[in-house]
């Protein structure tokens, strides 16, 4: 087993243990919706600060070990402690060693390799995600909710997760789960969470703003573990997306979108962390947001919402360290989604679909769009976290689950 967690005294070497706080049992379901879309609205973010210029830094340090801690500082780039190549399926870009596919982990198995169903299956993939070469019109799966954001797709336990909270209030909000055929149910209260996606150990990795901290959800005992507490002993802004690299690797967005009163201790930032626990700015753009990877991850696009307003493409090497970071697209973005065929899918005025090179292929009507992820059975369903809404579209291309 792989030790991951980093910034908590009550570290183990073999897993996870929880250093927890009390949430409530939630058993609050959320209305289900009229069968279209309908609420319009606007994303998180979209102000106008000043966009600051891209720029890697090769500083890294071990982050703290909690809130007001000096975190010690460590110099080097080790050799992640990932997996040993991949078996199974191809992850779409016709690379993979050939073998037959692991069996999943239990969920919540610390230090397991990812589960299968974060793959691409194989090739060839329909020329365009949209069915018949036209945007589909999403449908209203719930509604009830304050701002949506935020989703991620298991496949183990055929549910999506997301996150809803009050943009006025950081402090407050919840992870709210959906399965099909059924309603959106919360699942943790209190969580303060934006940005979701599957973890290293396969539990529920969260960027919470609402502590400043990068956490991991059991998601059995539903209790939280912080992961990433600080940045040598500076809180930070208001984490808000992360993407999840196979080997362990991982890199997520501080923009300061919902500070609310408190003071920003440090630069907004967009960070790696690699499997021995390193941080490492990679880019200090204004206003990061929305951040992914392509199915063989060897890119990494990340998104400025506000200021610049565009979205990088960052070369990743084999240790997962990234360079080289050039314009992509000219828009911004809140969430951002990949699907198979490499093409991305971004929140800004509804969802708009480029090409792996940058070129607008088309645009989901989705009024307040904010995240997306792939799922369903066959990870053909996009589902759209609206405002106050969940909204899904079939589409003819699988994708990635967050």
């Amino acid at each position: 087993m792989r030790s991951w967690v980093i910034g908590l005294s009550c570290l183990s070497v073999v897993g996870l243990c929880a250093c927890s706080e009390d949430d409530s049992d939630p058993d609050q379901t959320v209305g289900a919706a009229t069968p279209t879309a309908g609420a319009a609205g606007t994303s998180a973010g979209a102000g106008g600060s000043e966009g600051g210029s891209a720029g890697s830094s090769g500083d890294s340090a071990t982050a703290g070990t909690g809130a007001g801690d000096g975190g010690s500082t460590s110099e080097g780039n080790p050799t992640p402690s990932g997996i040993d190549g991949e078996s199974g399926e191809s992850d779409g870009s016709g690379s993979g060693d050939e073998g037959s596919e692991p069996e999943p982990p239990p969920a919540g198995d610390a230090g397991a390799p990812p589960v299968s169903s974060q793959r691409c299956p194989a090739g060839p993939f329909a020329d365009s995600p949209f069915p018949g070469g036209v945007a589909p019109q999403p449908q209203a799966l719930c509604n009830g909710m304050t701002f949506t954001e935020g989703a991620v797709w298991f496949a183990d336990r055929n549910t999506l997760f997301f996150s809803d909270f009050n943009l006025n209030n950081p402090l407050a909000g919840r992870i709210m789960s959906f399965t099909p055929g059924g309603q959106c149910s919360e699942f943790i209260a209190n969580s303060g969470t934006n940005g979701l996606v599957i973890g290293p150990d396969g539990n529920l990795l969260a960027a919470r703003h609402g502590d400043q901290t990068i956490t991991s959800f059991d998601l059995e005992t539903q209790q939280p573990t912080v992961v990433v507490a600080n940045n040598g002993g500076l809180a930070f802004n208001s984490p808000n997306d992360i993407a999840v690299r196979s080997d362990g690797n991982f890199y997520f967005t501080d923009p300061g979108f919902l500070l609310g009163n408190r003071m920003s201790q440090q630069p907004q930032a967009t960070y790696r962390v690699d499997p021995s626990g390193a941080l490492t700015v990679i880019d200090t753009g204004q206003n990061p947001n929305g951040i992914a990877l392509s199915p063989d991850e060897n890119t990494l696009y990340l998104a400025h919402l506000g200021g610049a307003n565009n979205v990088l493409a960052f070369d990743v090497a084999a240790d997962g360290s990234v360079s080289n970071p050039q314009p992509l697209i000219g828009v911004g973005s809140d969430g951002m989604v990949i699907d198979c065929a490499g093409n991305l899918y971004l929140t800004q005025n509804g969802v708009q679909v480029f090409s792996p090179d940058g070129q607008q292929i088309g645009t989901i009507n989705a009024p307040g769009a904010a995240n997306l992820a792939f799922g369903g059975p066959d990870r053909q369903t996009l589902f759209i976290t609206a405002t106050t809404q969940l909204l899904s579209v079939e589409l003819a291309i699988p994708g990635l689950p967050y």
